[in-house]
Protein backbone atom coordinates (compact mmCIF):
# COMPACT_ATOMS: atom_id res chain seq x y z
CA UNK A 1 0.00 0.00 0.00
CA UNK A 2 2.84 2.80 1.27
CA UNK A 3 4.79 1.38 -2.77
CA UNK A 4 1.69 2.13 -4.54
CA UNK A 5 1.29 5.42 -2.66
CA UNK A 6 5.41 6.41 -3.28
CA UNK A 7 4.58 5.41 -7.24
CA UNK A 8 1.94 7.77 -7.77
CA UNK A 9 3.81 10.53 -6.00
CA UNK A 10 6.89 9.83 -8.65
CA UNK A 11 4.89 9.40 -11.27
CA UNK A 12 2.79 12.96 -10.32
CA UNK A 13 6.34 14.64 -9.90
CA UNK A 14 7.34 13.46 -13.34
CA UNK A 15 4.44 14.73 -14.91
CA UNK A 16 4.29 18.18 -13.71
CA UNK A 17 8.36 18.43 -14.28
CA UNK A 18 7.59 17.99 -17.61
CA UNK A 19 5.24 20.19 -18.47
CA UNK A 20 7.41 22.61 -16.68
CA UNK A 21 10.05 22.11 -18.48
CA UNK A 22 8.28 22.13 -22.10
CA UNK A 23 6.25 25.52 -21.14
CA UNK A 24 9.62 26.92 -20.14
CA UNK A 25 11.87 25.84 -23.20
CA UNK A 26 13.45 28.60 -24.75
CA UNK A 27 12.06 29.28 -27.91
CA UNK A 28 14.43 29.90 -30.71
CA UNK A 29 15.39 33.62 -30.89
CA UNK A 30 15.05 36.19 -33.48
CA UNK A 31 18.78 36.56 -35.77
CA UNK A 32 20.04 40.19 -35.32
CA UNK A 33 20.07 42.44 -38.50
CA UNK A 34 23.45 42.27 -38.45
CA UNK A 35 23.27 38.37 -38.61
CA UNK A 36 21.12 38.63 -41.20
CA UNK A 37 23.16 40.44 -43.21
CA UNK A 38 26.24 38.29 -42.80
CA UNK A 39 24.24 35.35 -43.70
CA UNK A 40 23.29 36.95 -46.87
CA UNK A 41 26.43 38.21 -47.36
CA UNK A 42 27.64 34.45 -47.47
CA UNK A 43 25.09 33.03 -49.64
CA UNK A 44 25.35 35.38 -52.23
CA UNK A 45 29.40 34.57 -52.48
CA UNK A 46 28.36 30.53 -52.64
CA UNK A 47 26.33 31.42 -55.35
CA UNK A 48 28.62 33.83 -57.44
CA UNK A 49 31.36 30.62 -55.99
CA UNK A 50 28.80 28.08 -57.85
CA UNK A 51 28.22 30.31 -61.28
CA UNK A 52 32.20 30.60 -61.39
CA UNK A 53 32.77 26.80 -61.33
CA UNK A 54 29.81 26.04 -63.27
CA UNK A 55 31.05 28.74 -65.68
CA UNK A 56 27.57 30.65 -66.10
CA UNK A 57 27.65 34.04 -66.00
CA UNK A 58 24.42 36.43 -64.82
CA UNK A 59 24.34 37.74 -68.62
CA UNK A 60 23.82 34.48 -70.18
CA UNK A 61 21.32 33.43 -67.54
CA UNK A 62 19.24 36.52 -67.69
CA UNK A 63 19.31 37.39 -71.33
CA UNK A 64 17.67 34.03 -72.46
CA UNK A 65 14.47 34.79 -73.33
CA UNK A 66 11.68 32.53 -72.58
CA UNK A 67 10.39 30.39 -75.20
CA UNK A 68 6.66 29.48 -75.46
CA UNK A 69 5.74 25.50 -75.40
CA UNK A 70 3.21 24.35 -77.98
CA UNK A 71 0.44 22.29 -77.46
CA UNK A 72 1.31 18.71 -79.28
CA UNK A 73 -2.01 17.08 -81.01
CA UNK A 74 -2.12 14.39 -78.21
CA UNK A 75 -2.37 17.58 -75.10
CA UNK A 76 -5.53 19.17 -77.29
CA UNK A 77 -7.56 15.92 -78.32
CA UNK A 78 -10.26 15.77 -75.77
CA UNK A 79 -11.00 14.10 -73.10
CA UNK A 80 -14.28 12.07 -74.35
CA UNK A 81 -11.18 10.69 -77.40
CA UNK A 82 -8.64 9.57 -74.66
CA UNK A 83 -8.19 5.96 -74.20
CA UNK A 84 -8.58 5.01 -70.41
CA UNK A 85 -6.37 2.67 -68.72
CA UNK A 86 -8.09 -0.60 -67.81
Amino acid sequence: MMTTIVLVGVASFLVVYAILLKSCASKPKKPEKWEKADIMKQLLMLSDHEEKVNGISRKQFVSKPATPRRRTAAASASPSRRVRPA
